[in-house]
């Protein structure tokens, strides 16, 4: 029987030309509440697909959210802010003294898992957040990001007009920084700096 799941042997030895700096990882350590998340075997699954095991990394519980996203958004959001400050080190007690008095507030777009995290980002740095959320969102998610001390705006649309919104925000004033998880022309630098976040998760199935 042919299963309906596909490997790709040859990613096996690939190597990422261009891997996450070390300090990633670093500044990961440095926030509260900071453990490397489980890798939980599971066996029955991997019988029932008829490998030798499956593993799957629980993020449930990840820096005291319920999802990996933090690891991106916290790292993109110390970057844009240490380029907006010029702040000495990608530390928060340092950037929190780079931003005091500042008026900075980070902005973002989300379904739910990314805007939190945003949100917690600033609250760590002592900075506002606006947050952008489509209409579809649960009033239940919504509060779940007020809760980190974000104004919630409600966008009568869907995703991308959230996500439209939020850029359209951010360029109005010097001090909003955007912090958006999805890139486009002319927006690169912090969607990768979010993606060199991950790159913590990935050390830790590695170890």
């Amino acid at each position: 029987m042919t299963p309906d799941w596909y490997t790709r042997p040859s990613a096996r030895d690939w190597v990422d030309p261009s891997p996450a700096p070390p300090a990633v990882r670093d500044f990961h350590r440095s926030l509260p509440d900071y453990a490397p998340t489980p890798l939980v075997d599971l066996p029955a699954l991997a019988d029932e697909l008829g490998v030798g095991s499956v593993r799957v990394k629980d993020e449930s519980g990840r820096l005291g959210l319920p999802a990996f996203k933090i690891l991106g958004a916290s790292w993109a959001s110390a970057r844009a802010v240490a380029d907006r400050t010029g702040a000495a080190a990608l530390d928060l007690d340092v950037l929190r003294t780079s931003t005091a008095g500042s008026g900075l507030r980070l902005v973002t777009a989300t379904d739910g898992n990314h805007g939190r995290a945003v949100a917690r980002m600033a609250r760590l740095l002592g900075l506002a957040a606006s947050v952008f959320v489509p209409a579809v969102m649960s009033p239940d998610t919504a509060q779940a990001i007020a809760s980190e001390g974000a104004a919630v705006v409600r966008v009568d649309s869907h995703y991308d007009d959230a996500v439209a919104t939020a850029a359209r925000f951010a360029a109005e004033h010097p001090g909003r920084i955007l912090v958006q998880d999805t890139a486009w022309e002319g927006y690169e630098d912090v969607p990768g700096w979010i993606v060199q976040g991950y790159d913590t998760l990935l050390q830790e199935v590695d170890e």
